[in-house]
């Protein structure tokens, strides 16, 4: 796409969106519902196309990403209507002639910058929330799932629900996404590290707020009174699903060594049932999606077999196509890049430790903060191990469910981003905080402490304010 179009599509938001901010929010809560129903009508449309651009197995495409955009919708549009109301605010007593309250105004023109690992989920969740909030949106997805986007576009368009231009995607590399973001008044950036440090170079030097949702590193702490069946299940899907491209996917498991080898026979057995392939209905893992990624997991693999490392699995099925077999990393130590380098693919290094100690200084010391798990039979214990952990999205006995909880705030620290998506804040960062002081009256008399100052104003004010 040409600068001219990118700037063009630009113009049509900021249009569409001066009409669309003066909506009433249950209107466009109404507005969005039906618009919602329409694309779930067409799901089957949109399912191919996801399937056809990233090599998804259907179920996944389905459960992972539409039903998880269910869950956050039904969030919304439940509770838009109470989230962005004026609220009231606590003013001195002697003030009680004026009306305090915070007021909730759309920024503009949202720039919503996604990556390729989910198409749908990301894309579109986090642009009905901008709208639902009063905003265009310009998305600026992945060059790899274009196609995806331009779906949305044409879905959202044809229905003739929202004004035309709110939503529209500007497909094309880097250079589209700096102009998306120079055109935008507020950035939603969703990828890499270095992605992300570049959007927020540029939003700083225009002073325009930017949300940031970065790489990940969960590590998975097992302790040797976790329930072990239900632990290893979640490490294979959390670290295989999707084919391991989950920025809060399992991508370090720390194990106490009393139940290290239990463990791992356990995580095999799991592994031993999963159906891999691609154009097949009945999969379980599809392939890698981003070519240069099968690089990055393979220097990984490398790597922790050169340090002495046990590579189970890893082989290439089919290099073309990207289809690699999961593979474990067993008698992992920290100087691997698979403990310390985020891979972004169907790998799971297997470390053991001493204590929940050593694991909580091992976990810490990344400099990822997304998501993180603890796995014990001893809830108190793993709330306080939780808690320990830097990290934005902490799991107790549960793994990658935070996203589909839109109620729950959905972010990291670190260097896995700024911000966070979901939650009552998350749909009020879309918008500007006003603080409104509304005086009452009397209308025709100025305030006490107007000019001129006396000492008898000086002592009564001083006095009123300390009652």
């Amino acid at each position: 796409m040409q600068p001219d179009e990118v700037s063009s599509k630009a113009a049509q938001a900021r249009l569409a969106q001066s009409a669309w901010r003066a909506v009433p929010i249950k209107e466009r809560v109404r507005l969005v519902r039906r618009l919602w129903q329409r694309l779930d009508a067409r799901k089957e449309e949109i399912f191919r196309i996801v399937n056809e651009e990233t090599g998804k197995p259907p179920a996944e495409i389905e459960m992972m990403e539409w039903d998880s955009l269910q869950l956050i919708l039904r969030y919304w549009l439940d509770s838009a209507s109470h989230i962005l109301k004026d609220r009231n605010a606590p003013r001195p007593w002697f003030l009680w002639n004026k009306k305090t309250y915070v007021h909730y105004e759309p920024r503009g023109v949202i720039g919503v910058i996604t990556p390729w690992n989910m198409p749908l989920l990301i894309p579109l969740g986090d642009s009905l929330a901008a709208i639902l909030a009063g905003n265009a949106v310009l998305l600026k997805p992945s060059e790899w799932t274009s196609r995806s986007a331009l779906w949305l576009e044409d879905a959202i368009e044809s229905s003739a629900i929202l004004p035309k231009g709110l939503f529209s995607a500007a497909i094309g590399d880097g250079a589209v996404g700096a102009q998306v973001a120079q055109e935008a008044d507020q950035i939603l950036f969703t990828g890499s590290v270095n992605g992300g440090r570049l959007v927020a170079e540029a939003a700083a030097k225009a002073l325009k707020p930017a949300i940031l949702e970065l790489g990940g590193k969960h590590p998975m702490i097992v302790l040797e009174d976790a329930p072990l069946e239900r632990a290893a299940e979640a490490a294979v899907w959390g670290a295989f699903a999707n084919c391991g491209q989950l920025c809060v996917g399992v991508e370090r498991a720390y194990v106490e060594t009393k139940i290290y080898d239990r463990f791992v026979e356990a995580v095999q057995k799991e592994m031993g049932k999963i159906r891999q392939g691609i154009d097949e209905p009945d999969v379980d893992i599809g392939r890698l999606i981003f070519p240069p990624q099968l690089q990055v997991v393979q220097s990984h693999l490398a790597d922790a077999k050169a340090k002495g490392a046990r590579v189970i699995g890893g082989e290439m099925i089919d290099e073309a196509c990207l289809v690699m077999r999961p593979a474990l990393i067993l008698d992992a130590t920290s100087g691997m890049k698979a403990m310390s380098e985020e891979t972004f693919g169907p790998v799971l290094p297997i470390m053991r430790v001493q204590n929940a100690e050593q694991a909580v200084r091992l976990a810490n010391k990344s400099h990822l903060g997304l998501s993180a798990s603890v796995w014990t039979k001893d809830i108190r214990r793993g709330r306080l191990i939780g808690s320990s952990l830097q990290a934005g999205l902490i799991g107790i006995n549960d793994v990658m469910s935070h996203y589909a909880m839109a109620s729950l705030p959905f972010g990291g620290v670190k260097q896995s981003g700024l911000g966070f998506r979901h939650s009552e804040e998350g749909l009020r960062q879309f918008c500007v905080t006003q603080s409104v002081v509304l005086h009452r009256w009397p209308l025709k008399i100025g305030e006490l402490w107007w000019f001129p100052y006396t000492p008898l104003k000086t002592r009564l004010v001083s006095f009123l304010t300390r009652l």
